[in-house]
Formats: structure tokens, C-alpha cells, sequence
């Protein structure tokens, strides 16, 4: 069976596969809901409906990078229970904070500022926005406390519920014909609804470590991991920017039909990263924290086997997604769909490329480099942000567009997988243990035997 051989491949030592399995699995039933509902919800949508939620998911994927300052990436790392507690504390207060102070600008200025990105339809649920980046930024940081305890069933079982609520709140409003704020609606659904079971699970397993947690303790955790907030929150700014800009570049420059079918191609493409990528990368920063310090040999050797598994893995079906999809869009989608196969055939080789890279993309986290990540992100945002608006300057239709978002995104992956792989080269010659990643012996201790990029 190739998925076993996959698994073998990757696995490092025993647990390893069993995680990247499980969590594969778990994702994989909530995709095939997102996936079964694509082709109801596009008869039930126009790629108009489809433009407008775009702008409006961007926006949130903005808001949500940045509303915990990047503590969320830090809850891995701490040597005991009780820090890792008090950096999830520091993390949900602000992202309290931050989403408050959303909620007040757009109750004060979201519908122009929608209005003026072409998403006028979804001004009076502008400050749902808000509600969507206080969802999305609790679930991220459980997640990530998820990771640390290894409690990978757990997000897998999160993934399933956040994607039954985004799918049963989507279809239902558009069956009474709500138009882009149903699926608006849905997509905060599904992203609030998944940090209540995280929380439930962090709190049994460690309801001691969260028991002591204190002001001195969230004010340290602040203190200590400042260099997140510091370098990480500009790097994820300009990283869902450079991943935003085109869905809101098509739309300002060639209209919501021409963003609708972008956004739905961008979410078939997808899928393999979220479903696949995704989960491997959760596991890769797992063991990479673990050994980094004590055998980093062992984690260039878990890089390049994941790189090299997921390159031979992929390259198949890229092409065959490539062929047969614009023969396919029409007929699955619904005949004011066919232009989203030609986007999903021109997009595949980025796509291709994202997913081989993504994986190992958190290296830059588990080594500390956030000067490197900087630099990445910058990379990105000029590369991908830059393509639309240069084509259109050229005189290009927004097929044209696409074309060149495509080769600045290969281009963009290639150069990621590269700044990664000198990450680890160098780790050993400028990381100490104790300086913040994770220590391997009390990893072990906390974690037990047995065993967390859209693109990364």
C-alpha cells in the first residue's frame, strides 16, 4: 500500500508515522466533507458570492496571523508544563486584546473598509470578522499546546468538527439564498468552533500546569519568548500578505467572477497541503524540536527524507490534477465553473512545489531564526504580492495573471525549501541547549513515548 510506504519512509522512529497517520486520517475525513460540499455549495454560490467571501477571508487571514504576536509558535518550546501553560495564557490574552480592538474598528469602519475592497455585500457582518480572528487565533495556540503533548488524535478529532460546522452553516444558508455572508458565516463557524474540545483536552491531561498559572508567570513567558512579537509578528504579517495580496489584487484589478474562480482553484490546490503537507509538518516540528539540540544530525536527515517523500509523492498526481482539470471544473462544479479548471491546471506546479517544502517550513521556528523567516517572508511578499500587479501593468488577461503568480510561486517555495535547509546546516554552530527550543530529555518527560502554511 503506498500511503504504508510513505509512512515507513518518513518515520524517524516508531511513533512518528503512527502521528503523521493519525493526524492524516483526521484531516483527511474533515476534507472529504469540504471536498463532498464543493460541488453543492458552488450551485448554491456564484463565483461572484464566491470573490466577494474571498476578500473577506483574507482580510480575517490577516487579522489571525497576527492576534496572538506569534506567542501561539512559542507554546512548543518551554522546558516545563507550567511555562508552556503560562506562554498559552499570554497568548489567549492577547489575542483577546487584539480582537477587541478589531472588533471596534470594524464596528466603526468595517463596511467601508469592505466597500472599498469590493466586498460591499458582507459590510453589516463586518464585525463577525472579529469574532472569526478571536476563534481562529484561540484554536491556533491550542493547537500548538496539541502539538507539544503530542495529542495529535485530538486535533485530528478539532479538524472533523470545524469542518462539519463550516459545511452544515455554508449549505444551510445557502439553500434560504443568504449569497457571500452564508459562507462568511460558515467559515467563522468552523473556526470558532474547534478551541472549545482543545481547550477540554489540555485542561485534563494538565490541569496542573494550568492550575499555576500566574501574572509573574505570563509576564515571564512574555518576557522570554519577546522575540517572537518582535521579529515573528512583521515576518507573519508580511507572510499572509504575500499569501493574500493575489485573491485581493485579482479582485480590485479583474473583478469578483475572475477572484471567485481564483479562490476556489486556490482551494482545490490546497487541499494535498492542508490534508497531507500540513499534518507532516505538525509532526516534523514535534521531533525536530526534540533533537535539534542533542542529535542535530538526525533532524537534517529528517528533513531531507521528508523533502525527497514528499517530491516523489506528489509529482504524480500534480500532473494528472494539471491534465484533467480543466475537463473536469464544468461538470463537478457546475457550468459557471469551467474557468476555475484552467486556473487549477496553471496553478499545479506551485502548488507541487509548495507542498514539498511546506513541510519543513517551521525549521526556521525550532532553531530560533526568526531574521531568517523575516527574510523569507519579504521574499514572498514581493514575489507573490508583486505577480498580479505586474501582469496586469503588461496588458495581461487575468489568465496571464495567473500564469505569473505561478512562476513567482515556484520560484517563492523553491527559495523557502533552501533558507530551511541552511537553517539546520547552521543550527548547530549558533544554537545552545537551554536557549529556548525544546530540551530533548524533559521533551521526552513531558511528551511520553508516544507521539502540527494555504501554504506554509
Amino acid at each position: 500500500m503506498p500511503g504504508r510506504g510513505l509512512l515507513r519512509r518518513l518515520r524517524p522512529r516508531g511513533d512518528f508515522g503512527r502521528s503523521v497517520l493519525t493526524l492524516v486520517a483526521g484531516t483527511g475525513f474533515a476534507q472529504v466533507i469540504v471536498i463532498a460540499s464543493s460541488p453543492i455549495l458552488t450551485r448554491l454560490y456564484s463565483p461572484a458570492d464566491y470573490g466577494v467571501f474571498a476578500v473577506a477571508t483574507s482580510i480575517m487571514a490577516v487579522l489571525i496571523a497576527v492576534t496572538c504576536l506569534r506567542y501561539e509558535y512559542a507554546v512548543p518550546l518551554p522546558e516545563s508544563d507550567v511555562a508552556a501553560a503560562n506562554v498559552v495564557a499570554s497568548a489567549l490574552l492577547v489575542d483577546l486584546g487584539m480582537s477587541l480592538a478589531s472588533l471596534l474598528v470594524m464596528a466603526l469602519l468595517g463596511q467601508a473598509i469592505l466597500g472599498a475592497l469590493g466586498a460591499a455585500a458582507l459590510g453589516p457582518y463586518a464585525v463577525l470578522i472579529a469574532l472569526g480572528q478571536l476563534g481562529g487565533g484561540a484554536a491556533t495556540t491550542l493547537t500548538s499546546f496539541a502539538v507539544r503533548t503530542k495529542a495529535f488524535s485530538e486535533i485530528a478529532a478539532t479538524r472533523l468538527t470545524q469542518a462539519v460546522a463550516l459545511v452544515g452553516v455554508q449549505v444551510g444558508l445557502g439553500l434560504v439564498g443568504l449569497g457571500a455572508p452564508g459562507l462568511l458565516l460558515g467559515d467563522i463557524a468552523g473556526r470558532v468552533s474547534g478551541s472549545g474540545r482543545l481547550a477540554g483536552a489540555a485542561w485534563r491531561t494538565h490541569a496542573a500546569a494550568f492550575r499555576l498559572v500566574s501574572r509573574a508567570g505570563i509576564a515571564a513567558a512574555a518576557r522570554r519568548y519577546r522575540r517572537f512579537p518582535i521579529l515573528s509578528s512583521p515576518s507573519a504579517l508580511l507572510n499572509v500578505l504575500g499569501l493574500q495580496l493575489p485573491v485581493l489584487t485579482i479582485v480590485a484589478l479583474y473583478g469578483t467572477s475572475a477572484g471567485g474562480h481564483f479562490a476556489l482553484a486556490d482551494r482545490v490546490c490546497s487541499i494535498p497541503l492542508t490534508l497531507v503537507a500540513g499534518a507532516v509538518g505538525q509532526v516534523y516540528l514535534s521531533e525536530a524540536a526534540r533533537s535539534i539540540h542533542t542529535q542535530p544530525q538526525a533532524v537534517r536527515s529528517l528533513f531531507l527524507r521528508t523533502t525527497r517523500t514528499l517530491a516523489r509523492m506528489a509529482i504524480g498526481p500534480a500532473i494528472l490534477l494539471a491534465v484533467l482539470a480543466p475537463f473536469l471544473a464544468g461538470l463537478v462544479f457546475g457550468s459557471n465553473w469551467s474557468e476555475t479548471g484552467l486556473f487549477v491546471a496553471i496553478l499545479a506546479p506551485m502548488y507541487y512545489v509548495a507542498f514539498v517544502t511546506s513541510a519543513t517550513g517551521e525549521t526556521l521556528y525550532v532553531v530560533e531564526r526568526l531574521d531568517l523567516q523575516l527574510i523569507r517572508e519579504v521574499i514572498r511578499l514581493v514575489l507573490l504580492g508583486g505577480a498580479v500587479p505586474l501582469a496586469a501593468a503588461a496588458g495581461l488577461d487575468v489568465t496571464g495573471a495567473v500564469v505569473v503568480l505561478s512562476a513567482a510561486g515556484c520560484l517563492t517555495y523553491v527559495i523557502f525549501g533552501l533558507i530551511s535547509w541552511y537553517a539546520i546546516v547552521a543550527a548547530p554552530h549558533r544554537a545552545k541547549p537551554g536557549a529556548g527550543t525544546l530540551a530533548a530529555p524533559d521533551l521526552v518527560a513531558v511528551l511520553g513515548g508516544d507521539d502540527a502554511g494555504g501554504m506554509t
